[in-house]
């Protein structure tokens, strides 16, 4: 029997971000189909739990524990990346997350497909910029790992950009929107959606249905764009890391893996140093590098809009 290596995947395989962990998983396994590597196998855990962060740590330390180990592919949120890219460092262990967006997100042997929340900011401002918006008003809701210093970001990044900024927490429900708009030409969401997300894009849109009505990542939601009118939808957009299914990035994260064990053998610690020195990679996702703090040198961000209250990728200029 010949010799085999294993790469642990951590993924939401149950809960509700189960559609899209097994989106991740399913690329993962056609990556390494693709590449017909028999000497590598797959074992994927699942990372959904009632503490999902002490369920990833108790993979992460499966993997590292385990002498066969060459790579571990995930965590699927940013919180659990937090506490398990530590464990994996210590351990020697390659991590890729595929789907990771916090900016603050670090680890010696952690690598990051997606473009993390700064980039996001940067990209939002952008836009604004060429839609011609002079005037933006920033809420945010009162989560201190997202919704504040995402805001804060995209404060800094749209004043970088020259606009004139006023930044807020989301509002109470005694407190009327509409008296705090001002001369605003856009309102940004940095958050999650709530229950009252709805209402409050419907207060927005009927105090200036001229306004834009933007939102982070958390905020681009299906059950939210089915519920606008038309008329709100039609000024409404979301901005994401994400611009592609979810399977591709699982299938870039076994990709760079198996590359990476290819350069660097059943060595772990070459193994990283391949990953983390990957350079003008060309892959599913575009040509990228990573970058030493192992971040992803990719600027494209996703945006969408609603069209008939489906979430659509926008490809429009304005």
């Amino acid at each position: 029997m010949p010799h085999v290596s294993r790469v642990y995947a951590s993924l939401p395989l149950t809960g509700p971000a189960a559609g899209l962990g097994r989106e991740v998983l399913r690329g993962a396994e056609l990556a390494l189909e693709a590449a017909k590597r028999p000497a590598v196998e797959m074992v994927a855990l699942d990372s959904f739990g009632h503490d999902r962060e002490e369920r990833a740590i108790a993979n992460a330390r499966r993997a590292a524990d385990d002498d066969e180990t060459l790579a571990y592919l995930g965590d699927f949120h940013s919180t659990q990346v937090m506490e398990t890219a530590p464990l994996l460092g210590e351990a020697g262990v390659l991590q890729v997350a595929p789907v990771a967006t916090f900016i603050g997100l670090r680890g010696p042997t952690l690598v990051r497909l997606m473009p993390h929340d700064g980039v996001g900011a940067r990209a939002i401002a952008d836009w604004l910029v060429e839609v011609a918006v002079r005037e933006l008003l920033v809420v945010h809701d009162h989560d201190e790992w997202y919704g504040v210093p995402v805001g804060a970001m995209c404060v800094d990044a749209a004043r970088d950009r020259g606009l004139v900024v006023r930044s807020r927490p989301v509002w109470n429900y005694d407190e009327p929107p509409a008296d705090d708009i001002g001369d605003a030409q856009a309102v940004l969401y940095v958050g999650v959606a709530g229950s009252g997300a709805v209402g409050l894009w419907r207060e927005l849109h009927a105090a200036n249905p001229a306004m834009w009505l933007l939102g982070s990542e958390g905020v681009a939601e299906s059950w939210l764009a089915g519920e606008l009118d038309p008329s709100a939808a039609e000024r409404t957009r979301f901005f994401v890391a994400q611009r592609a299914s979810f399977g591709f990035y699982g299938y870039e994260a076994m990709g760079l893996i198996l590359d990476a064990v290819a350069r660097g053998g059943s060595d772990r610690s070459a193994i990283v140093r391949a990953g983390r020195t990957t350079r003008e990679r060309d892959s599913i996702l575009g040509r990228y590098s990573i970058d030493d703090q192992g971040h992803t040198t990719t600027t494209a961000y996703g945006r969408l809009a609603v069209v008939g209250g489906q979430l659509v990728w926008d490809g429009s200029r304005v």
